[in-house]
């Protein structure tokens, strides 16, 4: 199973929601893959890994060599520092040149060249957690043609609308829909921030998608404290009031917030794969 966080708006927490959802995953006891395809690398730097163009050697071998001439899959898995049952695949500056190889006329569709890619981790039941640059392009596009599910991390707000309406757009090109949007950086105090979420709910084919339930559910609040995790190298979970500068009290209610959103994203998961067993 492939799930992936996209828009190609930056500074949404992408990241942040992508490298959530697999230490989540890998915590109840799931194998794991988190692969990224951002040249900004900021998986890496999250977890304290050198960053490396592993996935663009991954794509490339998937691209240009025969399938008994490819370095095995295992060649680039990097262990997450912390967390025993999640890999990682480290992206950066080249991935960008990835996109210019996947661009040549009578390329493969870049979906099927990052499910050939994966099709090893998938046949042996992991699940891989990709998190796409703040960028539209040919990766992006893998993303959405390979993922079994979409989640779209979005600020409420104007300028996310843009990658909101591009993403569905491309999903339903394909037959398929988003399978959930997330408001991210959300203001409880924000007139706007509300209204926005008020006008998601109103689309059609969206509405019942919207992570926003208050007051159980109300998105990704904006806070301080998801910042000082990348100085932790840590989720949520596994960090201490002193290391990211909150009070307690502020530290478990971040933590209420992102179980709530990912006991919906497995939810989601959950329901969806029944449908599409059923059909």
């Amino acid at each position: 199973m492939i799930i992936g966080f996209v828009n190609e708006k930056g500074g949404v927490a992408k990241t942040t929601l992508a490298i959530h959802a697999a230490t989540w995953l890998a915590k109840h006891g799931h194998r794991v893959v988190l692969i990224d395809l951002d040249t900004q690398a900021g998986v890496s730097h999250f977890f304290g890994l050198k960053p490396a163009d592993d996935v663009a050697e991954l794509l490339r071998s998937a691209l240009f060599l025969r399938a008994d001439r490819r370095p095995p899959i295992t060649s680039f898995l990097v262990p997450c520092p912390g967390y025993s049952n999640l890999v990682i695949i480290r992206g950066h500056n080249e991935s960008g040149e990835v996109e210019a190889d996947l661009r040549q006329p009578g390329r493969p569709r870049a979906g099927a060249v990052l499910a050939e890619a994966l099709g090893e981790l998938t046949t042996k039941g992991a699940i891989i957690v990709c998190d796409s640059g703040p960028y539209a392009g040919k990766l992006q596009e893998a993303i959405l043609e390979a993922a079994d599910h979409v989640f779209i991390p979005a600020i409420p707000e104007g300028a996310s609308e843009v990658g909101i309406l591009k993403v569905g757009q491309h999903l339903q090109s394909l037959g398929r829909t988003v399978t959930g949007l997330i408001p991210t950086l959300y203001t409880t105090t924000s007139k706007k921030h509300e209204e926005t979420i008020l006008d998601w709910q109103k689309i059609d084919g969206l509405g019942a998608l919207v992570y926003y339930d208050p007051p159980r559910l109300v998105g990704l609040p904006k806070r301080i404290l998801w910042g000082e995790l990348y100085r932790q190298g840590k989720a949520v979970w596994d960090v201490t009031p002193a290391a990211v500068k909150a009070t307690r009290a502020d530290l478990e209610t971040a933590q209420g917030e992102m179980t709530a959103i990912l006991q919906r994203v497995t939810l989601d998961v959950m329901l969806r794969r029944k449908s599409n067993n059923e059909r």
